[in-house]
């Protein structure tokens, strides 16, 4: 009968956290920017030349600002997609009581006729408590891409690295049935 029981409890939790691991992520986390209200983005033929950028952030359905610092970027090759070598500008966002700042290190600029998309990496130095939440902890190094258009940065967005809710419940449900295994073997 304990058996019963112990197995129909195990099956519950497993299944309350397959059916809410959909709902795990109320908060949103990506946060998005652009387009900038000063600075600008030049794209030449040997460099890409960022003037200090400020615009608009948005992380669900708060908004804030971001400012990247100026910094002269030169390519490392001759042609699309350019790739540049080491570098860092500041970037900090602000949504509301909190703010986030870190390093921007531009790793790839890819050119049509009209757009350049900038993508690289940001490694988060400070961030306070709304973001460490959502997955911008201190210490962390996200992913971020961003378009420009005729000078101006249009768009973009930081993703942070937390797993994503089905992924947590897989990992529950596999947790759960090693247990269940080490259980038996140990009363064998």
């Amino acid at each position: 009968m304990a058996r019963k029981l112990t197995f129909a409890l195990a099956l519950l939790v497993l299944v309350t956290a397959i059916t809410g691991a959909g709902f795990a992520n109320v908060i949103p986390t990506q946060i998005t920017f652009g387009p900038n209200t000063t600075g600008s983005v030049s794209i030449g033929t040997t460099a890409a030349v960022f003037t200090p950028i400020t615009g608009h952030a948005y992380q669900g359905a708060s908004a804030g600002s971001f400012w990247i610092s100026g910094a002269t970027l030169d390519y490392s090759n001759s042609n699309s997609p350019y790739t540049f070598g080491p570098n860092s500008q500041t970037f900090t966002v602000t949504i509301g009581p909190d703010a986030m700042s870190g390093l921007l290190d531009v790793q790839a600029l890819f050119i049509n006729a009209k757009y350049g998309f900038f993508a690289g990496s940001y490694d988060i130095t400070s961030a306070t408590a709304g973001f460490r939440n959502t997955g911008f902890a201190p210490g962390q190094v996200v992913d971020i891409d961003f378009v420009t258009y005729k000078g101006n940065l249009s768009s973009g967005e930081l993703n942070p690295s937390v797993p994503e809710p089905g992924t947590i419940g897989l990992v529950g449900s596999g947790l759960l049935a090693a247990a269940g295994m080490l259980r038996r073997k140990i009363k064998i």
